[in-house]
């Protein structure tokens, strides 16, 4: 037999042996016992703790729009509803089991005339307690954001308060939020009551609100506690602390 034969033959039997050495010491002790794979491993995966991402994920990394969002009417609308993340699977894998240190970055979204649009063009049978628009006569050919910050848009984008739906001119929230401490003891600090007799004022209609308010004031509604608050209050006192309960979260 050549010699060069021979040397390929003694290689190709070196490289059988150590392969059948590693296939033998190689391996987990724990390798098919229950098939072809570690046993081990189903353990190990039952183990593992989860950590899914929410809009609290990214509080820390944003922590401007977390605050104006979580303070707001949008506070429904979870944060991954606008943005996707960038970034790529191995490091959007490790988020969700929490091996990542960083939640994944949020891009602003591209098209916000195009997503506002989903929940705010006006459409027949569109629950009323979600404002609606005619978006050609309302925009003008603008972008949302140029009005309305997006996290929290009763706001401007410099936190300037702008015309709630369905109010006459401007209203001022943050008055309205600190009117609305008068109310707390009641109908509770987020404007959901803890107690049965009192009815939750967050997501009520403002001009349900205005009415109400309105009506305890001039005593057509007789009530000694709500009448006493009402006749307290300024019109533009009423405007704003009804603008303010209108836009809270009903959640």
């Amino acid at each position: 037999m050549p010699k060069h034969i021979r040397r390929l033959l003694t290689i190709l039997a070196v490289f059988a042996m150590l392969f059948v050495a590693g296939k033998i010491y190689f391996p987990p002790k724990s390798f098919g016992i229950y098939g072809h794979y570690r046993a081990a491993s189903v353990g190990d995966i039952a183990a593992a703790h989860p950590a899914y991402l929410s809009p609290d994920s990214f509080s820390a990394e944003y922590p401007k729009e977390f605050a104006a969002w979580s303070s707001g009417i949008h506070k429904v609308v979870k944060c991954q509803i606008c943005h996707t993340s960038v970034a790529g699977p191995t490091t959007a894998m490790a988020s969700l089991v929490g091996a990542a240190s960083a939640s994944p970055a949020l891009p602003a979204a591209a098209d916000y005339r195009r997503l506002c649009v989903k929940c705010h063009e006006k459409i027949a049978g569109r629950p009323d307690f979600m404002p609606q628009i005619e978006v050609d006569s309302h925009s003008q050919g603008q972008a949302c954001t140029a009005c309305h910050n997006p996290h929290s848009p009763l706001f401007s984008n410099a936190g300037i308060p702008i015309s709630a739906p369905g109010s006459a001119g401007i209203v001022d929230i943050a008055a309205g939020k600190k009117l609305s401490a008068t109310c707390a003891s009641c109908h509770g600090p987020e404007g959901v009551s803890a107690i049965a007799m009192f009815p939750n004022l967050a997501c009520q209609k403002q001009p349900y609100l205005i009415g109400a308010l309105t009506e305890y004031q001039s005593g057509k509604r007789a009530n000694p506690i709500m009448g006493g608050v009402a006749k307290s209050l300024t019109t533009a006192d009423i405007q704003n602390v009804s603008a303010y309960f209108a836009g809270m979260s009903c959640r």
